[in-house]
């Protein structure tokens, strides 16, 4: 798509101009930006003391895998900088200025604007620190330079006022840790010349697009940059499937398809409309996989490195894609998921977000507090075919399925498995993932350390004794979708000594019980023993050999039962299950054709 425009269409015929974010003079804008709390919560911190990132912080993470050391300050650092430029992009009056010019100086100074995680090949390989003479781009030395970039540039008149040398310094610095070691590399994975890229690739690049468009004047290096910029765009473009579906899940799109959409729609608004690429079927499918996934309230299917819920924030995003593809139907979803919020929907935000992000959420939201919303989601059936993603509604039950293979990007080696909620209420889960460490990433820990990323700890079978492996092989061979069922063909999804020939799992939804069928054929004579492994949060007691989760719904199935604590140990997972564990239910079948599980509403004897 993106390379077809390159052969087709010259860029010395579109009138690019720097000026389409709104500057500190365009008051219009910035008066009815966010309200008066950005104001008192900057005058707060006028007092704040720019932390400190120590090496020790920097070398935390070769030494024990931690990264949060490191990231508290790094963040502390920008999100005050957003912090105190929106505060004088809105009062105008010069009063955060100096804190303004404080940020910016304090952040050109740093050694790496990036993280420790994300050294390339590992900082725990390479050394103790970055160098300076190496710039390398990753996810927020980008974002970074977004931050420093177009804060100067919407300021640049009371800057020029108060501190000149604050312009110069960024320029330079943007000139040398970004423009000039973007135009020199083709090697970095993200970049997808060497590989499939994952949500790195929209995340860099909407960022890496921002700073040229905003400070470059040289035609033929602009040029250049935007030609690179286009053809490795179109290598996230061409890594996606047909059905638009992120195998990351939907806490990363945010970061991928809503990145998608930011890069296209600056290159809309600074060409002042000539290059306007959203007219494509596939990136409508991009825009409506948030409607695909997702399942009840803000909640969505738990692939992936994923967290289940808090995606509101997305709706922003969301809602100009589906405007921009033509999409009303996607609209109404994004207006009608986060009006359903009410008072929990997040509000415009300095944290973890940047300043031109926060323009395009400011004027996306505006639109969609006033546009008409749905009642209705969803029908019966949301699929998503190529990824191998369906999500099934029956009364009150909302069940998602997933195929696919095990080198999805964050895999969590989860063919074939499924959640299940009735209502809000969460039944069976996948858990997700806890807060990222080195072996979050590192590949002799990730399905070792780390419990929640293995079959084990998903609504699986362990065939004797084995579970599924990581890699593109181990796969779905049929994944089938009716509005009653989900049949799913996985025992390629497990190594030769598992000893499956054929493995296919039937789900049924009715409207009273959802029912779990798996048949087994085996390739050795001998009895193999199955365990069929259930996640569930709520509280578990056992009675008559059923199982009985939160007093509302009965587990039973032809098999002895038995259950396990698991405790989270980590505040993000505790976050987001409002617990502190999970059961682990394990049915136990030694020599199995079939193993059926049902799920019904419990009815206590009187």
């Amino acid at each position: 798509m993106f390379q077809k425009f390159l052969e087709s269409h010259s860029f010395s015929k579109c009138d690019f101009y720097q000026d389409f974010l709104p500057t500190v003079e365009d008051r219009s804008f910035w008066d009815s930006f966010g309200d008066e709390k950005l104001i008192r919560e900057a005058e707060a911190e006028l007092d704040f003391s720019w932390p400190i990132i120590k090496a020790t912080d920097f070398m935390e993470f070769k030494k024990s895998g931690n990264r949060e050391i490191m990231q508290i300050p790094h963040f502390a650092r920008r999100e005050h900088l957003v912090l105190f430029a929106l505060a004088e992009l809105k009062e105008n009056k010069g009063r955060f200025l100096p804190q303004v010019v404080n940020g910016l100086l304090t952040i050109c100074e740093e050694t790496f604007w990036g993280l420790s995680a994300h050294w390339p090949n590992r900082a725990y390989e390479l050394g103790n620190f970055q160098s300076v003479e190496e710039p390398y781009i990753d996810l927020y030395a980008a974002e970074t330079a977004e931050h420093v970039c177009v804060i100067t540039k919407l300021l640049q008149k009371p800057l020029q006022d108060f501190c000149p040398e604050i312009l110069d310094r960024a320029a330079y610095e943007l000139e040398r840790r970004i423009k000039a070691p973007y135009l020199c590399h083709r090697d970095w994975g993200w970049m997808g010349y060497h590989k499939k890229p994952n949500n790195w690739n929209p995340w860099i690049l909407s960022n890496v697009l921002t700073v040229f468009l905003l400070t470059e004047s040289r035609e033929h290096t602009f040029d250049r940059a935007l030609k690179k910029m286009l053809t490795e765009i179109q290598h996230y473009y061409d890594g996606m499937p047909a059905d638009g579906g992120c195998d990351e899940g939907a806490s990363y799109w945010n970061r991928s398809g809503a990145s998608l959409f930011e890069f296209l729609y600056q290159l809309k608004q600074a060409s002042h409309g000539a290059i306007d690429l959203f007219d494509d079927e596939k990136l409508g499918r991009i825009a409506a996989y948030m409607k695909k996934a997702h399942t009840v309230k803000d909640c969505y299917a738990n692939v992936a490195d994923n967290h289940t819920a808090g995606k509101a924030a997305s709706m922003f995003l969301l809602f100009g894609f589906a405007r921009e593809t033509k999409q009303e139907d996607l609209m109404r979803f994004a207006a009608s998921v986060y009006r359903s919020k009410r008072e929990d929907a997040p509000k415009l935000t300095h944290r973890t977000c940047t300043v031109r992000r926060l323009i395009y959420q400011s004027e996306c939201l505006r639109e969609m507090l006033i546009h008409p919303v749905d009642d209705v989601l969803h029908g019966a059936v949301e699929l998503l075919p190529d990824m191998q993603l369906a999500v099934l509604r029956e009364g009150a039950w909302t069940l998602t399925a997933k195929g696919g293979h095990n080198h999805e990007s964050h895999n969590h080696n989860d063919v074939g498995s499924y959640t299940l909620y009735e209502g809000d209420t969460p039944v069976l889960v996948d858990v997700g993932i806890g807060t990222y460490t080195r072996f979050t990433f590192e590949k002799s820990a990730r399905y070792t350390m780390i419990p929640w990323t293995r079959s084990v700890t998903h609504n699986l079978p362990i065939v004797g004794g084995v579970e599924q492996k990581f890699g593109a092989e181990f796969k779905a061979d049929r994944f089938d979708v009716t509005e009653e069922s989900i049949e799913i063909s996985f025992a390629d999804a497990y190594p030769a000594e598992a000893g499956l020939s054929s493995l296919v799992r039937t789900v049924t939804l009715e409207e009273d019980a959802v029912t779990v069928s798996d048949q087994f054929a085996f390739s050795k004579e001998h009895a193999i023993p199955v365990t069929e492994v259930l996640m569930s949060i709520l509280p578990v007691r056992m009675e008559g050999g059923d199982v009985i989760l939160g007093e509302r719904y009965r587990i039973s199935a032809n098999g002895s039962i038995q259950t396990e604590w698991m405790a989270f140990e980590d505040a993000a997972l505790e976050n987001d299950w409002k617990t502190d564990g999970v059961t682990r239910i394990l049915i136990e079948n030694e020599s199995p054709d079939r193993v059926t599980v049902r799920v019904t509403e419990y009815q206590p004897a009187n």
